[in-house]
């Protein structure tokens, strides 16, 4: 399949994305490839699809590597193999990328991943940066990697850490995909630190819709995202209205990402949480807009 930066490159519009996980269960994977095969990615204009890794030892990894093969061969999408440095070490990470290689997958998300308790360590790879060294070292792969438009949680300085993302580039990251964000001022912010700076990798804007309170909570408290007037107003007037603000939250997204693509992002990459009314009810509006803005596309 193709390289993900050859495709940044060479398309005449953004490029469209969005991101899967493994079910938990055996038996709901069938479910979501009978999603996929509904949706029918590759004629909605989707270049890529991110498949997430089970990271910590959850057993997930080897699903990463399946779905992410299966994506390739049955709807003929380029897939992109999450891949982190919990619990990592260079004899492990040199199997694991041969196996993935061997599968015909070409591109890999190099993160550190989400730490298991607030004591772990990782020796060999305690930062994405050092991950993406390694896997660049093996000389197969095209590497994507996180960019945080508010800074990471982790991190106690607020706001896109320029010097973190020169670390990854200069380590081999390929292209980058944003952490999503709630606010667009944010996103342009970061794209103007980049450009002051002179990081020219192609970046991914990450949206993601709000379906539920619940989910917003958890949510912004892992990833720190922060949430506009505008959002929270929204979530109070349907919060007692699953569906209401389930379409709601759709619509916000689809607001968020026609003005990304009016100013000229990169790509749009949908946290779609396996959810077959997301994909349904927005690929096609994402991919209209973004035909429309291919003739004018940088």
């Amino acid at each position: 399949m193709t390289k993900i930066s050859e495709i940044y490159h060479t398309k005449p519009a953004p490029v469209l994305s969005f991101e899967i996980f493994p079910p938990k269960k055996e038996g709901d994977i069938e479910s979501l490839y009978q999603t996929l095969n509904d949706v029918d990615p590759l004629a909605l204009g989707v270049d890529y699809i991110s498949v997430t890794y089970g990271a910590g030892g959850s057993g997930n990894n080897i699903k990463t590597r399946d779905l992410a093969q299966y994506i390739q061969e049955h709807f003929g999408v380029t897939a992109l193999h999450h891949l982190t440095g919990i619990n990592q070490t260079p004899e492990v990470l040199q199997d694991q990328l041969a196996d993935i290689k061997q599968s015909g997958i070409e591109n890999i998300l190099a993160l550190r991943g989400d730490l298991p308790d607030a004591d772990y360590v990782n020796t060999y790879y305690p930062y994405a940066k050092d991950l993406i060294h390694d896997i660049k070292q093996f000389n197969q792969f095209n590497i994507g990697a996180a960019i945080y438009p508010e800074g990471h949680v982790d991190n106690p300085v607020t706001g896109i850490s320029v010097a973190g993302v020169k670390e990854k580039v200069v380590s081999g990251t390929d292209f980058l995909i944003s952490q999503f964000f709630f606010e667009n001022d944010v996103y342009y912010n970061m794209q103007d630190a980049l450009k002051s700076n002179y990081i020219k990798v192609p970046v991914s804007a990450g949206v993601m819709p709000i379906i539920s309170k619940a989910q917003v909570e958890r949510m912004t408290y892992m990833i720190g995202s922060s949430l506009p007037s505008r959002l929270v107003k929204i979530i109070h007037k349907y919060e007692n209205q699953p569906d209401s603000l389930k379409q709601a939250g759709i619509e916000y997204a689809l607001e968020q990402i026609h003005d990304l693509l009016n100013h000229g992002v990169d790509g749009i990459h949908l946290y779609a949480m396996n959810r077959p009314s997301v994909l349904k009810s927005m690929l096609p509006v994402i991919n209209q807009d973004i035909q429309s803005k291919s003739l004018d596309f940088p």
